[in-house]
């Protein structure tokens, strides 16, 4: 998998490409909301509309909950927007992550993300 990771217009994009695994979707997840944190950024839009394949359920369990507990032991707090279509993204992993404290819901029209996104004044990164 590949990822590309900017600001854009106050919010952290991440867009991500390629063949998806679960190895390769902890460290990208775990990447992004590290990135986002160290650059101020609460606000995230993770592009996966290049992402082929898709996990397991128990896989998409363990992203989600991975990814959450990363970010609450080292207290990044961020809003993320999940882009993407089934069968790659399903809003499982979200949900997952969503029972652990995130801010994350998922989308498959970019308009729409970025819309969920804009609802969020500030950014949710502590200082």
């Amino acid at each position: 998998m590949y990822l590309k990771l900017e600001p854009r217009g106050g919010l952290w994009l991440a867009t991500v490409s390629g063949r998806v695994s679960l190895a390769e979707a902890l460290e990208l997840g775990w990447r992004v909301c590290a990135a986002a944190a160290g650059q101020g950024f609460g606000k995230v839009l993770v592009d996966c509309l290049a992402v082929a394949g898709e996990l397991s359920v128990v896989d998409r369990y363990e992203l989600g909950e991975e990814v959450a507990e990363y970010c609450k032991y080292r207290s990044i707090i961020p809003t993320i927007a999940l882009l993407g279509q089934v069968p790659t993204v399903t809003g499982f992993c979200a949900l997952v992550a969503r029972n652990r404290g995130m801010l994350v819901e998922t989308f498959s029209e970019s308009q729409t993300a970025l819309g969920w996104l804009n609802r969020f004044q500030f950014n949710a990164t502590p200082s």
